[in-house]
């Protein structure tokens, strides 16, 4: 026995139905997605000087100076002694250490 859904074509069944309409929905949601992932900056180019480590990472400068400048890895600044901000990000998240 085969149940159909009024005004379905002949031989479509319910899971038929539902597999179609659950179909469309993933693929509005996944195109919604894409779309607004598009929309969005990805990264803030944004450059930073030692005194705004604190505003931008919670670190002050004179730990900055201390534990941070200078350690092996970290970025180096640019010309004008500012940091790239995504690239010092990037270095703390790898380098966090993480304890009770």
């Amino acid at each position: 026995m085969e149940l159909t859904i009024k005004g379905t074509p002949k031989g479509v069944t319910r899971m038929d139905s539902l597999i179609s309409a659950l179909s469309k929905l993933f693929t509005q949601a996944y195109e919604q997605g894409i779309a607004d992932g598009r929309s969005q900056q990805a990264v803030d180019h944004k450059m930073i000087g030692r005194k705004d480590f604190y505003s931008e990472f919670g670190i002050k400068v004179d730990t900055f100076d201390k534990h941070y400048r200078d350690k092996e890895g970290f970025p180096k600044p640019e010309e004008d002694g500012k940091w790239y901000a995504p690239a010092v990000e990037k270095w703390l998240l790898n380098h966090q250490n993480l304890s009770n």
